[in-house]
């Protein structure tokens, strides 16, 4: 029978295991080309939690599965879709096999029905391609960017995944299932040799040497990516260089690009805050920094007793990336200011559940290291005084605190996410706990010393040169490149301002290891006074 008019179905499994040893169906799916596609969440024995590893990889969580069907149903219903199906469609089948075998196996004696794999076919048809996964290899196809994580995603991939490979085999003169089998079966698997990219060569290697941002295209036309560079030409031909030990999520979207579309910058740090506009703009699937979707910010009153996530009249201290990074501290306060009613403090006051007696003794240990009693937490912005103190006297420690807050907001993020396990290896002491505690006195500090060069910022002209290059000029107000801005960022566009002046406090770092300079000169009012926000 022609392949073109075979009577297939397009099946896909969401697993919580590698194989069925370790894990049970969790979602399956199934399609045939006229028709919409099926899903059903599939009821765990037991009723036995997603595992939050699975979580992340399917966006399954445990309160999906409320609605999940019985698996007999779900076999029951997909036995009686498969009639008059010939073969079923799987992308990397081998995977699909071990289960849908164990699943079948309750009902006959194998899987009753043969296996076509697109994989197996791609891996013969585009053997240099760089990414053959079905997210890469839609997107190779022509697919627009979108996600993948559940089973009815990959039943939709998957069609369009054969329809391609029917041409190509067609090309071919592969036309009918016993030339398929034939030519499969002697038709090697073959190592990749060069990667081979949709996007011509031409259109990278003409780019300009000069700064700007650069955005890579599907073949829709969708921005997949945006990225900022020193040199336009130097960095795009970069992602093309060398076949070893590339990373597999850069190769996956290279496979979809077709397109570039750049615009030059007068210096690399216009570039990098036009990146950062830009990818709150497009949005685009391959980029992960600088996104707003699920971010806020904190903004807190005078004495530090109440926060709103934007700034208004009341709740002006700020911004800080969330509420995380002052928690400790907050609690550390509650607890000293009423530590006569309340007799130990909160056991979750350092994320993890610790004893309330080792936390009440690290904090006697504080105390006693540094000659001061409970009244030293009863006052926040005594502490980040007293955390700015200590910063100067530490060497090299700006590298280490921006380590340590971006290990603690992605700890706070996966903890309110629920990703992440939180286990002491070790039995603390009390020194241990007043070491933590003097971490977290110099993190409140930095925080709002950020926050005070953030307001420094934002109504500024800055003069700067790169290294043996030319000056330039770059005006903010409120925030944002150029004049006549009207609006209050921090009330209107909070993550897109705080991004912004994030961005641009690197690159003045980053301009001035490089030995380059700059000098910042605040705009100030008719009245001689720097404008604040």
């Amino acid at each position: 029978m022609k392949l073109n008019s075979l009577p297939v179905f397009f099946l896909d499994l969401q697993t919580t295991g590698a194989k069925p040893e370790s894990g049970f169906i969790l979602e399956a799916a199934w399609s045939c080309r006229t028709s919409d596609v099926v899903a059903h969440l599939v009821e765990q024995p037991d009723k036995t939690p997603v595992p939050r590893r699975i979580q992340m990889i399917t966006g399954v969580k445990d309160a999906d599965m409320e609605s999940a069907t019985a698996f007999p149903q779900v076999m029951n219903e997909l036995q009686s879709f498969i009639k008059n199906k010939s073969h079923a469609v799987i992308h990397f089948a081998q995977f699909e096999k071990p289960f849908l075998k164990e699943a079948f196996s309750r009902f006959s004696d194998d899987i009753p029905f043969p296996v076509i794999c697109t994989h197996e076919i791609a891996k013969r048809l585009y053997p240099n391609l760089p990414s053959r996964g079905i997210k890469g290899l839609a997107g190779f196809f022509g697919d627009s960017t979108s996600e993948f994580k559940r089973a009815h995603h990959h039943v939709v991939a998957t069609k369009l995944i054969w329809e391609k490979l029917l041409e190509a085999l067609a090309e071919r003169n592969i036309h009918t299932v016993d030339e398929l089998t034939a030519w499969l079966a002697e038709t090697p698997k073959k190592s990749r040799e060069k990667y081979e990219y949709p996007l011509p060569k031409e259109k990278r290697l003409n780019l300009p040497d000069v700064p700007g941002i650069y955005r890579m295209l599907n073949a829709k036309g969708e921005v997949l990516y945006v990225g900022k560079a020193t040199s336009l030409f130097s960095r795009v031909n970069s992602y093309f260089r060398g076949q070893k030990g590339r990373n597999s999520f850069k190769l996956e979207m290279l496979t979809q690009v077709y397109d570039l579309r750049v615009t030059e910058c007068s210096s690399p740090l216009e570039a990098a805050l036009l990146e950062t506009d830009e990818i709150k703009r497009l949005n685009p699937y391959y980029n992960i920094a600088l996104k707003v979707t699920g971010r806020s910010l904190v903004f807190f009153n005078r004495d530090f007793s109440s926060m709103n996530d934007t700034s208004e009249e009341g709740h002006d201290i700020g911004p800080f990336s969330n509420v995380q990074v002052l928690l400790p501290m907050l609690k550390l306060i509650t607890y000293a200011q009423n530590s006569e009613s309340i007799l130990l403090p909160d056991e979750n006051t350092f994320y993890e559940p610790l004893p309330p007696e080792l936390i009440k003794a690290g904090l006697d240990e504080f105390c006693v290291r540094h000659e001061t009693d409970l009244s030293f937490f009863t006052n926040m912005r005594k502490v980040m005084a007293q955390g700015l103190i200590w910063e100067h006297r530490l060497k090299k420690l700006e590298e280490l605190e921006e380590e340590i807050m971006a290990d603690l907001e992605e700890l706070a993020t996966a903890t309110e996410e629920g990703n992440v396990d939180v286990e002491e290896d070790v039995e603390l002491t009390a020194e241990d706990i007043a070491d933590k505690i003097e971490r977290h006195v110099m993190r409140v500090g930095r925080a709002y010393l950020r926050a005070r060069r953030f307001e420094s910022l934002m109504n500024c002209d800055i003069h700067y040169n790169e290294k043996k290059g030319p000056e330039y000029k770059l005006t903010l107000r409120k925030g944002q490149v150029g004049q006549n801005i009207e609006e209050n960022p921090w009330a209107t566009s909070p993550i897109e301002t705080y991004d912004r002046l994030t961005v641009l406090m690197t690159e003045l770092e980053r301009v001035k290891k490089q030995g380059g300079r700059f000098r910042i000169s605040q705009e100030k009012d008719p009245e001689g006074f720097p404008l604040n926000r």
